[in-house]
């Protein structure tokens, strides 16, 4: 399913939106606590729109919180991880630093669910959408809502 954006300010404002309901449809450990560190690695393109709905959104009884990260070292505190465009050829390095843990990856690059990515957003004339790769999630233990995946694109399995 894909939705209008009016422009590259709207977007990222509504890409802000899908990242926190991608939190939102997780299914989460209960050892993942009681507030989950959605972590923007590179350059932000989500400005405050990020922080401004994670203000005033949870993740069922969970807070959410934003942090803007700068190193594959400081991945460690994050249970969602939001690769920007800049530093898709570092994924590789972003994967292997969270293998053995329960770690979402998001992405809005070309080819990034081919490399392992959970969930890509993706913008076609205008309306935003996104892929889902099932396998990815299952093999950190995260499960996506049946409910997500019914509007994603595509969902690989």
């Amino acid at each position: 399913m894909l939705f209008r954006s009016g422009g590259e300010g709207d977007e990222y404002r509504l890409k802000a939106a899908f990242l926190l309901n991608f939190v939102t449809f997780t299914t989460w450990s209960e050892s993942a606590g009681n507030t989950l560190d959605v972590c923007v690695y590179g350059d932000d393109p989500f400005g405050p729109h990020l922080d401004q709905i994670a203000a005033a959104r949870r993740a069922g009884t969970r807070e959410l919180r934003v942090a803007r990260i700068s190193s594959v070292d400081a991945l460690d505190r994050c249970q969602v991880v939001f690769v920007a465009r800049a530093m898709i050829g570092n994924l590789p390095r972003v994967l292997d630093r969270i293998d053995d843990r329960a770690v979402l990856t998001v992405a809005d690059s070309p080819g990034a669910l081919d490399a392992g990515v959970m969930l890509n957003m993706e913008s076609r004339s205008g309306r935003i959408g996104f892929t889902a790769n099932l396998t990815a999630a299952r093999r950190q233990g995260l499960g996506l809502s049946a409910r997500l995946l019914n509007l994603a694109t595509e969902v690989r399995q």
